[in-house]
């Protein structure tokens, strides 16, 4: 019964800050009014966040399923991540940057320790994907997030252009995305990176066509990924 109230509560309140942060303002401003302030081009366009709904759906229906089914570390770790989730917003409101980007960090490597808790051929909804789901999308949101404040704090990127660091970071966000490919026998992850290239595609359109041909370029780099790389999965409990 703990595990149930914990793992409960944290994710009400990770959830309930997460879509009140896009629909009403904290510390007078939303999630969205911050981030468009700044001219970053490695950001997808404002619909992409939609997939929060998909997420949080996801988290529910695990969590309904699973209530009498996890481990102790399951429970940690899923509280941790509701709890990071929770407040990295309120420092991303109130402009702890630094501190923010930190949270963030730390949330990914949770969610990386959850992800790892269930065996490689266990996709399924009340096992590991819908923490592939969100695993992804906070890997590319880390990315985002580094450009977001690197642009806060007039960052002058070692002398490159921001169209350069943008396909830079594209293709950092590619090769973990096939990383995670190979080496955990996931679809689901890089299928993320690919609606979060096409959300930056539709961001940049073509005022920024070297960013734009690469997202789209990477995007089928990954597609290719998903239907021909391929590694025998290593069966685990």
């Amino acid at each position: 019964m703990p595990k149930i109230i914990l793992m409960t509560i944290t994710y009400i309140v990770s959830l309930i800050l997460t879509f009140a942060s896009y629909f009403i303002t904290i510390n007078g401003q939303s999630t969205l009014e911050i981030s468009n302030r700044f001219p970053v081009m490695f950001a997808p366009i404002n619909i992409s966040y939609m997939i929060w709904i998909l997420i949080y759906i996801l988290l529910a229906y695990w969590l309904v399923k699973n209530f009498k089914k996890t481990s102790i570390k399951q429970t940690v770790l899923f509280s941790n991540v509701c709890i990071l989730q929770a407040l990295s917003i309120l420092f991303w409101h109130y402009e702890f940057f630094i501190i923010f980007f930190c949270s963030s960090v730390i949330l990914v490597l949770y969610l990386f320790f959850l992800y790892n808790t269930y065996s490689f051929t266990n996709n399924t909804l009340t096992g590991r994907l819908p923490f592939s789901l969100y695993f992804a999308w906070s890997t590319f949101m880390m990315l985002t997030n580094a450009s977001f404040i690197l642009t806060s704090y007039e960052w002058h990127g070692f002398g490159l252009s921001n169209p350069l660091w943008a396909v830079i970071l594209l293709t950092i966000g590619t090769a973990i995305a096939l990383h995670i490919r190979y080496h955990h026998f996931d679809i689901i992850y890089p299928s993320v990176f690919i609606w979060a290239f096409i959300g930056i595609v539709l961001h940049n359109r073509l005022d920024e066509l070297l960013v734009t041909t690469a997202a789209l370029f990477l995007c089928g780099v990954l597609v290719v990924g998903i239907l021909f790389v391929k590694k025998k999965p290593v069966y685990r409990n």
